[in-house]
């Protein structure tokens, strides 16, 4: 972008028979392009739905979004060289068209920056959504804006055209594509050697909200009920010992009378004995089948 610039101003003066401050609709026509290129962009943002639908790494969301986010980025560089281009172009220029162009260069690149960490943020949710090398070129773009506004912020009035001071713009805060760093960093252990190719800066704000992560998710599991342990299991119950006078055991005895004996089986029957024999019953009083032969 930067190299482009030079190109389209230089060339500014190189026309034969013209002075060098003469304008040359080249640069704002590229400036109106870029534009351009960045409002779709910005206008193809992702519904909540679409982003749910990230979060729940459906397979044709996550690829589309990946896609949209390189889109994204490359528009927050965009609005940077426009901003750029244009302040350097109205240092002898007082088309006021180069001024608009400047000032809405920023609103793009806020939208930019915006729908881009929302974006990444549900990508960061996402099963294989999003990797550390996906998330450089943002800082980068979010590095090379800053260092741009402090450069606009230092330029001199504009004395040759007798227009106001040229006004930076602060960037978006929270800073953007922290919390999706610090999330896909967090899920991944693995990727924490990445920071070290980050700017220091952007790396210790991704390791704090790494920490608040860490707390969170430490507090939840705190609060959360704890699960009851399950009962011991009851032993067994053996036969049962007792006999209980009822059923065909009462009928028994009103018609035989009382037995001789009543003896407790392994098998857990009784056996009551009359002279007549032995009837086998079972612990409830009811009779049980005979013994086979």
């Amino acid at each position: 972008m930067r190299n482009l610039l030079a190109l389209l101003l230089l060339s500014a003066g190189c026309i034969a028979g013209h002075a060098a401050a003469e304008r040359d609709d080249r640069l704002l026509r590229e400036i109106v392009r870029q534009q351009r290129w960045s409002q779709q962009a910005v206008e193809s943002r992702f519904s909540p739905e679409q982003l749910d639908r990230i979060r729940g790494s459906d397979y044709e969301a996550v690829g589309a979004a990946r896609k949209q986010l390189r889109r994204l980025i490359q528009a927050i560089d965009r609005g940077t060289w426009v901003r750029e281009a244009a302040a350097e172009a109205m240092r002898d220029d007082d088309d006021p068209q180069l001024q608009q162009e400047f000032d809405h260069a920023a609103t793009l690149r806020k939208d930019a920056i915006n729908a881009a960490d929302e974006l990444a943020d549900a990508l960061a949710e996402a099963k294989g959504g999003l990797t550390m090398s996906d998330l450089r070129p943002a800082f980068e773009a979010m590095r090379k804006a800053q260092q741009s506004e402090d450069r606009i912020a230092k330029l001199p009035a504009r004395a040759a055209t007798k227009a106001p001071r040229l006004v930076a713009v602060a960037l978006p805060t929270p800073r953007p594509f922290i919390d999706a760093a610090a999330k896909l960093i967090h899920a991944h252990a693995e990727m924490a050697k990445e920071l070290d190719k980050l700017a220091p800066e952007d790396a210790t704000k991704i390791r704090a909200k790494m920490a608040e992560l860490d707390l969170q998710q430490k507090e939840t599991a705190a609060s959360a009920p704890r699960a009851e342990p399950p009962p011991p299991e009851a032993e067994a119950q053996g036969p049962a010992d007792t006999l209980t006078i009822s059923n065909d055991v009462a009928n028994l005895i009103v018609r035989k009378g009382a037995p001789k004996s009543i003896t407790w089986r392994p098998d857990g029957l009784f056996a009551l004995h009359w002279d007549d024999g032995d009837t086998l019953v079972y612990p409830d009083g009811k009779l049980a089948p005979p013994p086979r032969q």
